[in-house]
C-alpha cells in the first residue's frame, strides 16, 4: 500500500530556486535526449540503461543524475509498449524521479518543521525549509508507514513541490460482507447496489458551471475525494465497478467517426474523471480491506435487474415494460454490475449472453 504526501518548496530563497530550476531544465533536456536514443534503437525492455547508450550525450548533470534520468527515460519509453498507436514521448515539464542519493529530509530545529537537503549542479547540496501539514504528518509520524527511497521533484505554475511516498503492507481482505456493485456517473457521482448514494450535487448543471472555473479539474477532483469518503464499507467484501478503459471508443449517433460520445458528452466525461474516481476507490478499498473488481460494462444500464429484459431509461428513471419494475436508473445499473460479477465469479470469464441485452 503506497500513499503520497506533497511538500511545498516555495519557502526557498530566490537563489536556491534558480539552482533548482537549472537542475530541472538540464535534467529534462538530458531525459528527452535519452528517450530519443532509446526510441531510435527500439530499446523498450530491461530494467536499466547501459552507459554506452548515453555516454556521448553532453550534459552538466553529474553521473548519478544521468543514471537516474536514463532509468526514468526507459520507464517512459516502456509505457508505450502496450499502446495500439505508439508515439515517441515528448517531455515538456515532466516530474523528476529521484531517490535518497539526491534528497534527504531532516526535522527542523528552528521556525521551520523540516529541512530538505537536495543535491544540485556544480556545488554543495542546498537546504530548503518546508512546513509539514496534516496529510504529511499522518504518515511521517506513524510507525506503520515507512518512507520510500524514491520521491518526485516537480515544477508547476504554482511553484516547486516534492512528492514523498510512504508504504506499508496491505492488510488481508476481510471475510465478512458481500459483493456490492457501484455505478459511476455524472448525474450522481456514485450509486451502490446496497442503496448508498454519494455526490448527488455532481450533476450536468454543476459540472457545466465548474467547467468555466479556473483550475476546474482540481475542484472536481477535490469533490470526488470528499464524496467517495462517505461510502460505508462495513458490509462490503467486494466492490464491483465497470471496466471503462475503452469508454470513449466506438461509434455514436451524434459523435464524430471513431468516437462514441458527442463533444458535449466527452467534455462532461473529462470532468467526470472516471480514472480519478477509480483511483480513489482503490485507495479506499485498500484501507478498508475490501477487494475491488471490474466487469464488462456492456448492457448494464439497459437491462432490468429483476428479469433481465431490455428496459427503458429516461433520465434518472428506469422502467421495465416486461415485469413492470421501476427503479433509479443508476441503482438498476449498480445491481446489474453486482450480478454480473456474481455470475462470472472472481476469476471466471464473462458470459456473453448475460442479462440478455446487446453488449454495445
Amino acid at each position: 500500500m503506497i500513499r503520497r504526501a506533497t511538500l511545498s518548496l516555495n519557502e526557498a530563497t530566490g537563489e536556491k530556486k534558480v539552482a533548482i530550476d537549472l537542475l530541472i531544465q538540464q535534467y529534462l533536456i538530458f531525459l528527452q535526449k535519452v528517450i530519443n536514443t532509446l526510441w531510435n534503437h527500439k530499446l523498450f525492455f530491461g530494467t536499466f540503461v547501459p552507459k554506452k547508450w548515453y555516454k556521448e550525450i553532453k550534459s552538466s548533470l553529474t553521473e548519478r543524475y544521468k543514471q537516474c534520468a536514463a532509468k526514468q527515460a526507459l520507464a517512459i519509453v516502456k509505457s508505450q509498449r502496450k499502446r495500439e498507436k505508439k508515439t515517441k514521448p515528448i517531455i515538456h515539464n515532466a516530474s523528476i524521479e529521484l531517490d535518497s542519493r539526491f534528497v534527504t529530509i531532516e526535522q527542523g530545529k528552528n521556525s521551520f518543521d523540516l529541512w530538505i537537503k537536495l543535491a544540485v549542479l556544480g556545488g554543495e547540496p542546498i537546504y530548503i525549509p518546508a512546513k509539514w501539514h496534516y496529510h504529511f504528518n499522518k504518515f511521517f509520524n506513524n510507525s506503520d508507514w515507512t518512507p520510500k527511497k524514491s520521491c518526485r521533484l516537480r515544477r508547476t505554475d504554482k511553484g516547486l513541490f516534492l512528492d514523498i511516498f510512504f508504504e506499508k503492507e496491505a492488510e488481508q481482505i476481510k471475510e465478512a460482507g458481500g459483493a456490492v456493485g457501484l455505478d459511476l456517473g455524472f448525474r450522481k457521482l456514485a450509486v451502490l447496489s446496497d442503496g448508498q448514494i454519494v455526490g448527488k450535487e455532481l450533476n450536468k448543471e454543476e459540472i457545466t458551471r465548474l467547467y468555466n472555473r479556473k483550475n476546474s479539474h482540481l475542484v472536481i477532483s477535490e469533490l470526488i475525494n470528499r464524496e467517495l469518503k462517505k461510502i460505508d464499507f462495513n458490509n462490503i467484501k467486494t466492490l464491483v465497478v465497470e471496466d471503462l478503459k475503452n469508454v470513449k471508443k466506438g461509434k455514436g449517433r451524434k459523435a464524430k467517426p471513431g468516437k462514441r460520445f458527442s463533444r458535449y458528452a466527452n467534455r462532461l466525461l473529462a470532468h467526470w474523471a472516471y480514472h480519478r474516481a477509480l483511483t480513489k476507490l482503490e485507495m479506499l478499498c485498500e484501507e478498508n480491506r475490501v477487494q475491488i473488481a471490474g466487469v464488462n460494462p456492456g448492457g448494464t444500464s439497459k437491462a432490468c435487474n429483476k428479469c433481465g429484459s431490455k428496459g427503458i431509461r429516461r433520465d434518472e428513471r428506469f422502467v421495465c415494460p416486461t415485469c413492470g419494475n421501476k427503479d433509479d436508473a443508476d441503482h438498476n445499473a449498480a445491481c446489474n454490475i453486482r450480478d454480473r460479477f456474481i455470475s462470472q465469479g472472481v476469476y471466471g470469464p464473462l458470459p456473453e449472453n448475460h442479462l440478455d441485452v446487446p453488449s454495445g
